[in-house]
Formats: structure tokens, C-alpha cells, sequence
């Protein structure tokens, strides 16, 4: 009978009804709310990963050196090859020698042949007490006031690891260009390898020679 049933409450019968409408929405947003917190987070770790990998990445080159023809002759990263072989080591002290020995008027030009030539020392070698006391009798810029002085290398022969012969010729001029003395020498450098470490250093003596000891004598 309908009049001894009790009458429905009116709030729980609306929140039923919501529920039944719109919960599963409800749900459905919270559960996107976090899909989408977690990949932000996700995005967010990869990307500090990404960006300390970067910091990270070390680029080794490969070298490859070729002949006349064209044809691979070493090859190589850095730490396998030589970074400074018999035919660099030559050309250095050949102009090692030039810088040292060659006299011009132009005063910037002459004091650049004196720092490439210290480029190439070491205060605790005996080759730069010896080429301390060649300036001290014999100053460049005053001899520049006389007379010129212009180097050609002739020879330079290994005679060990360390250790090479330099045969060269002096022509040496008045300020008026005429050629006033032709003189031979040779000398012995004693040499030494040691990778530069600094951007100046790679500038004037890229390969790291020094000169350990220098004797030099005139041939008749």
C-alpha cells in the first residue's frame, strides 16, 4: 500500500541522480588531471637529462693524413698517431733558426724573430743561457742599423730521437742591399716534446718543441 511507505528524502534522491549523470565525468577529469601531471613530470626529467647529456658530449675527431696522391698514409684519433713527426719537428727548428739568427731594419718584424725564437725556450735549458749571451755581445736592432742579415736552411738531419743536425747559409747585406759576406754554419740542437696547454703558447709554438741545448759553430 503506497500510504505506508515512507516518503523518499528528496536530497539523497538528487545526489543519486547526479551521481548516475555526471560522476563518470567527474572521474574521467581527475584521471586526465594526472595523466597529465605525470608526463609534465616526465617531460621535465627528460629534457634536465637531455640537457646535462649535452653538457656531456666529447667530440673525438679522426684524422686521416694523405700523401701527394691522394693515398691514406696514417690514421687515427689524436691519442694514437703522433701529434708532431719527424718532417714538423725539422721545419721548426729551421725557422727556430731563421728567427734567431736573421737581422732586418724593420723593427717589428725584427722583435717578432726574437719572441718566436724564446717561444721555443725554456729559462732551465742550457740553450737559452747560451742565446742570452749571443744577444748581450750581439743585438739585432743594432746591428739592423748597419747591415742585414737573411738565413737559408740548408740541411737538417735527425741524428737521434732527440737530438738533429742544422746546416744553414747567412747572406748578409748593407743597407743599401749590396751583398757584403757569405757564411756557413752548423749547429746542434738537442730538442724536447711537450703538448702546449695554453692558447698562447699554441700560437707561437703549436707542436711544444723547445730547444733544449743549441751549439753552433761557422764552416770554412
Amino acid at each position: 500500500m503506497a500510504a505506508d511507505r515512507a516518503p523518499e528524502n528528496p536530497y539523497l534522491a538528487a545526489r543519486q541522480e547526479w551521481t548516475e549523470r555526471y560522476g563518470s565525468y567527474v572521474q574521467a577529469a581527475r584521471a586526465w588531471r594526472i595523466i597529465g601531471v605525470i608526463a609534465m613530470i616526465m617531460a621535465v626529467i627528460g629534457f634536465s637529462y637531455a640537457m646535462y647529456m649535452s653538457t656531456q658530449v666529447k667530440l673525438v675527431p679522426y684524422i686521416v693524413e694523405v700523401d701527394k696522391l691522394g693515398n691514406a698514409v696514417t690514421a687515427g684519433i689524436p691519442q694514437q698517431i703522433e701529434y708532431a713527426d719527424a718532417r714538423v719537428v725539422r721545419a721548426t727548428l729551421g725557422n727556430f733558426v731563421a728567427s734567431f739568427r736573421s737581422i732586418t731594419p724593420d723593427a717589428v718584424v725584427q722583435k717578432q724573430y726574437v719572441d718566436r725564437t724564446y717561444a721555443l725556450l725554456r729559462a732551465s735549458d742550457p740553450a737559452t743561457q747560451k742565446i742570452n749571451a749571443w744577444f748581450r755581445g750581439n743585438s739585432p736592432f743594432e746591428r739592423a742599423k748597419n747591415s742585414t742579415v737573411a738565413i737559408e736552411a740548408n740541411n737538417i738531419v735527425a741524428l737521434s730521437n732527440q737530438t738533429y743536425q742544422i746546416d744553414w747559409t747567412e747572406f748578409e747585406r748593407d743597407r743599401k742591399g749590396r751583398e757584403t759576406g757569405t757564411r756557413r754554419f752548423r749547429g746542434i740542437a738537442t730538442v724536447a716534446l711537450t703538448a702546449p696547454q695554453d692558447e698562447a703558447t699554441i700560437r707561437l709554438n703549436p707542436i711544444g718543441l723547445y730547444v733544449q741545448d743549441f751549439d753552433w759553430t761557422a764552416q770554412l
